[in-house]
């Protein structure tokens, strides 16, 4: 008889040690009292695909509290991320709380590792895929209210589709007992960040990463580029009368060779070579006076998006006008009200999501005024006077369009990391600016063209470069980011 309890005690201790939270007492017929694991459950209870939860060891009854996750909106392969686990609950017989969080693939990997940032989490690894838990103080015995917990996880190292975020979660009563306590269960899926196109993507032709030197010769309707990996290439592209529109638009991280023609409705026209598959693309858009300089990724899939800024006569509403290359077969425009007559148009992104957005430049006040994409906010912001010429650029390689006007040969740029003022000397009066990233480090670099003559400050290292290529009648192709 004895050897049989003794049997049965070890039979109930491990069962009950692979449990998350709740102090348990056995029944004293068998021994006096036993705790259970209050510092997490080890592997296997987080909800996920082919798991248990907490209800494995502890009853389940109705829930009167809430439970959630707050992992990252998406991911870059690599990075390193804040998440966040919490319990809420008004309930005051809540005293004891606990959870389990994984991260698997679509095809229920193991995607990404846990780092403890305090205490009150343990992570580690369990057949093949990893973990985080509560720990014992981690359990905060005898609080009410809820609990959170609070650590890293870093994604995986390449990009390997949506990742979802499995979280089995205890809200216990600490009664010494298996009932009365209140299991949930949660999961969220989170997708790989969007790729973010830099602006030197609207000079740079061969795909290497950095702007290559190029001009529009508008008396021959000829591109002349100095590829930085593929040599110099000319190419018969657009009529003298045409405004060049260069861009990615078939998303192969290549800029291509493109002009917006002016005519009434229905016949103003881009004209569009594709360097993905050498096709011609023609798409009716805007009319005559419109101005293509918004012409960039409207909706964040990669690819530019045709565009227009349309100015108001007289006091009017102003428009920008753009064709959303993702999921829109029907090539529906999009028209938004921005700006009024006198505005210059901007192109940029100023909240780093990837998405261009409604940018003007007042002359009449100095004040830019901004939609960002990203929340719909509005943001004005003074900087510059009315003989100013305004510049796109991200000059301190944070992935957002920084506030930028050339004055008497100074660059006037209002950082967008730290809202500090930088002034660059570079050029004179009269120079054309071709602000690009030559260098290929994710800064634009303040560069201007003179006489045939390119002059760029590289952002990388400080150094010059003076490179003789066009003739002084010629357009610059990176003037395209200068109103």
């Amino acid at each position: 008889m004895n050897s049989n309890l003794q049997k049965i005690k070890i039979v109930i201790l491990i069962a009950f040690t692979v449990c998350a939270v709740a102090i348990y007492s056995f029944d004293t017929r068998l021994q006096g009292s036993a705790t259970a694991s209050s510092d997490g459950a080890g592997g296997g209870v987080s909800s996920a695909p082919g798991e248990a939860d907490c209800t494995d060891c502890h009853d389940q009854n109705t829930l009167t509290g809430a439970f959630t996750i707050s992992p990252p909106a998406n991911y870059t392969p690599g990075q390193t991320y804040a998440v966040q686990v919490e319990h809420t609950t008004s309930d005051m017989s809540r005293l004891r709380w606990g959870f389990e969080m994984t991260a698997l693939t679509a095809g229920n990997v193991a995607a990404g590792t846990f780092a403890d940032t305090t205490g009150f989490t343990t992570s580690f690894s369990d057949s093949g895929r990893n973990y985080v838990d509560h720990t014992s103080a981690g359990s905060f015995d005898n609080t009410t209210g809820g609990a959170v917990w609070n650590f890293n996880w870093t994604a995986p190292a390449t990009d390997v589709g949506p990742i979802t975020f499995y979280a089995a979660g205890l809200q216990a009563n600490s009664a010494n007992g298996n009932g009365g306590d209140q299991t949930y269960t949660t999961s969220q899926q989170i997708p790989v960040a969007p790729v973010i196109v830099p602006d030197h993507d609207f000079s740079d032709f061969d795909g290497d990463g950095r702007a290559d030197p190029g001009v529009f010769r508008a008396s021959e309707g000829n591109w002349y580029i100095r590829q930085s990996t593929d040599g110099d290439k000319a190419i018969n592209w657009g009529l003298a009368s045409d405004l060049i529109a260069p861009a990615d638009f078939d998303g192969d991280n290549k800029t291509d060779f493109a002009v917006w023609r002016e005519g009434p409705p229905a016949v103003a026209a881009f004209y569009i070579l594709e360097s993905a598959t050498n096709a011609v693309r023609v798409v009716q858009f805007g009319q005559t006076g419109d101005d293509p300089a918004p012409v960039g990724d409207w909706d964040g899939d990669g690819r530019a998006d045709v565009a227009v800024y349309r100015e108001a006569p007289g006091g009017g509403q102003s428009y920008f006008f753009f064709n959303g290359s993702l999921n829109n077969p029907g090539q529906n425009t999009t028209y938004l009200p921005w700006g009024t007559t006198g505005d210059r148009p901007v192109r940029g992104d100023f909240d780093g999501d990837g998405k261009s957005d409604l940018a003007v430049f007042r002359p009449a006040d100095g004040n830019w005024f901004i939609r960002q994409s990203s929340n719909g906010q509005l943001r004005v912001d003074r900087w510059g006077i009315a003989s100013d010429t305004i510049v796109s650029g991200d000059f301190d390689g944070d992935a957002k369009t920084d506030l930028t006007v050339f004055r008497n040969g100074v660059w006037y740029i209002k950082r967008s990391s730290n809202g500090a003022a930088l002034y660059r000397s570079w050029g004179v009066s009269g120079d054309v600016l071709v602000p690009a990233d030559y260098d290929g480090d994710g800064t634009t670099d303040v560069a201007v063209y003179r006489n045939g003559i390119w002059w760029i400050n590289r952002s990388a290292d400080g150094s010059t470069v003076a490179e003789s290529f066009g003739v002084s009648t010629d357009k610059p192709i990176a003037s395209f980011n200068v109103r």
